[in-house]
This record gives structure tokens, C-alpha cells and sequence, in this order.
């Protein structure tokens, strides 16, 4: 009888928890000698994927909350077991030389959004938009005073150098100098000499309150597919363990961690830390009540643009126990090492 295959995806754009873990090799250790299930690790962007066969059920995603939201949304059967808030610096930009320098200037301006076409849902897109609305929020302006320019864009990480953030700020440096848009929001390259050719109409990171400055990029969920929680959560709890374990590791060796972050994304560290703030506390999972807070706002903004067609119950999605019981298995690990055994 062949094994069941979980398939354990992580976002190959943002720093996750699950990086760590991959890199220090903790999920290969922990299910090396499994007989009865095989763990097939990826970093892969987004897939619309909603239909599941019985070989395909089991799964294990760590990525922006946005997707997930759609796909839970579309009657996909999942649940939420943790959460992250990794801040970053996300600006609204003109060029210098336009001489537009503040948001209330932007009523009536073109601001791009730039989109794939070849995606039901785009996680862009709604990140732009809560971007936008925030910082038109600053000037007692809404997304209605504005002209959104929708733009297509295709990534492929194979022509784009530097990764995704990079190959965002280039297409939307492109979009301003060719006079197509007013305004973009994309992170400046911090080695590019980029600087003195923009103007920062607006960061999110001056945002007063994570649910301002909450948008796809940000907040990151680990989701697990329904029937893997239901047959076999015992290896869900395992998991979530070892992610605890790269956590605390990343806290204690936060350069270290930056490195393998940099090295998983195909980017410099320089450029990570440039636009992330505080990256082993930001990686690191939880329920607090702040953070599904933000998931709230988040899925009513993305029903209120009507990016998501269907609305659900947000807290039967949310599984709280998992996190507790994956510490509570670590610190039962931790009792049974003898005191002199160094780990």
C-alpha cells in the first residue's frame, strides 16, 4: 500500500516560519523514520487549486492569508492553526520630478494596480488596494476620489532578478517614468540608488494599529487541510512543534536567521531587511487576539471589494488548539532530556 503523500507548500516571495524549519532541517529530522505518510516539501507560489481528490487531501500551507481566505471562501475545507505579522515598510510613490509629495494631492490621480489575469484570485491586487485606502484615509480621501489604472503583470521568477520584490518596484518605476500612472506602491531596493528619484507619499509602517497596517504581505497564516486534521493531527501537532522550535531558534541567532531567510527567497539580506522590521519576531506563529483581529478586518475588506464572492465564519476556521498542544509536546520533549545532555 503506497504512503500518503502530505504536501507542505510555502511562499517562495515572504519570509516564513517554514523557511527556517527547511532550513535547519528540523521537518526532515522530525519525519525522517515515518513509515505510514511522506512529507513532499515546496516553496511554490499560489495555486487556485479547490477541488481535492482522496491522494491530494492532505496538506499543509504557510504563505499571505489571502489566498487561503479565498480559497476557505470558495467551500475549500481547511483551518487556520497559526498566524504571523511580519511588519514591513510598504510606501505609496510618485517620481521627484512630478513634484506630487503629499497624499491629499492624489485626489483625481492615476494609481496603478497592477494584476495577473491569468489568476481567479490575485493577492496583489487586494494588497494594493488596503495600501491605497489607507493612506487616502490620511487625507479624508476613499479609493472612489482616485482613477485605479489596472495594469498586467506576470512574474516569472526566471527572468526577474532579485526576486519579486525587486521585479515589482521595476515594473511599477516603469509605469511612473512612462507617464502611464500618477502614484505606485511598491518597497524601494535599498542598493538600486533609487532614492532620490521618488518622493514617499505614504509608509503603512506609519499606520497607527496593526489593522491599518494590515494587508496581504504582512500577515502570513500556516493552514491545514481539514482531512489531514481530522485523520492525522497527531503529525500536524508535530509540525507545529518544530516551527515553534525554528522560532526560538531565529530569536536567539536573528543574523543567522535573516541569512537563511535571504538565501530561501534568492535575495540579498540587505534587501530583506530593508523592508522588514524585527523578521525572527515577525516569522513567528500565534493566535493572540490582535492578529485574528487583522484577519477580520482583512476578510471584510476583501468581501467589501468584492474579491472574495462568499462570506464565512471566521472563527470555525480558526483551530486554537494546535499551537497549544505543539508547545505543550515540545516542553514534555524538553523534560525527558536528561539535564547534562547538551541540545
Amino acid at each position: 500500500m503506497t504512503a500518503p503523500v502530505i504536501s507542505y507548500t510555502r511562499c517562495p516571495s515572504v519570509p516564513t516560519v517554514s523557511a527556517i524549519a527547511q532550513a535547519r532541517g528540523l521537518l526532515e529530522d522530525e519525519f525522517r523514520d515515518e513509515r505510514d505518510v511522506r512529507f513532499a516539501f515546496k516553496s511554490v507560489g499560489f495555486s487556485p487549486q479547490i477541488a481535492y481528490g482522496h491522494d491530494e487531501r492532505f496538506w499543509i500551507r504557510n504563505a499571505g492569508h489571502a489566498p487561503a481566505v479565498w480559497k476557505r471562501s470558495q467551500g475549500v475545507d481547511c483551518k487556520v492553526v497559526g498566524l504571523a505579522f511580519l511588519d514591513g515598510r510598504y510606501p505609496v510613490l510618485s517620481l521627484h520630478r512630478s513634484g506630487l509629495d503629499r497624499v491629499e494631492e492624489l485626489r483625481g490621480r492615476k494609481l496603478a494596480v497592477f494584476h495577473n489575469p491569468d489568476s481567479p484570485f490575485d493577492l496583489m491586487v487586494a494588497q494594493q488596494l488596503k495600501i491605497y485606502r489607507v493612506a487616502l484615509q490620511q487625507a479624508g480621501l476613499t479609493l472612489e476620489d482616485v482613477d485605479l489604472v489596472y495594469i498586467p503583470r506576470r512574474f516569472s521568477p526566471a527572468v526577474a532578478k532579485g526576486g519579486f520584490l525587486r521585479f515589482a518596484f521595476q515594473t511599477a518605476l516603469e509605469a511612473l517614468e512612462s507617464g502611464a500612472v500618477d502614484a505606485v506602491t511598491a518597497s524601494i531596493p535599498p542598493d538600486g540608488g533609487f532614492y532620490p528619484l521618488l518622493n514617499v507619499l505614504y509608509d503603512t509602517r506609519l499606520a497607527p494599529d496593526l489593522t491599518a497596517r494590515v494587508h496581504p504581505s504582512v500577515l502570513r497564516g500556516l493552514v491545514v487541510s481539514g482531512p489531514l486534521l481530522e485523520e492525522r493531527r497527531d503529525l500536524v501537532v508535530r509540525v507545529v512543534a518544530r516551527l515553534i522550535e525554528a522560532s526560538d531558534w531565529a530569536a536567539s541567532a536573528p543574523i543567522a536567521a535573516v541569512r537563511a531567510l535571504a538565501a530561501d527567497l534568492h535575495q540579498e539580506p540587505e534587501s530583506l531587511t530593508a523592508v522588514y522590521e524585527n523578521i525572527p519576531q515577525g516569522i513567528r506563529l500565534s493566535l493572540e487576539d490582535a492578529y485574528v483581529e487583522t484577519l477580520a478586518v482583512q476578510k471584510a475588506f476583501l468581501l467589501e471589494q468584492k474579491l472574495i464572492e462568499r462570506d464565512f465564519d471566521l472563527e470555525g476556521w480558526i483551530d486554537r488548539d494546535i499551537l497549544a498542544e505543539a508547545a505543550s509536546l515540545l516542553r514534555a520533549r524538553d523534560a525527558a532530556v536528561p539535564a547534562d545532555v547538551e541540545t
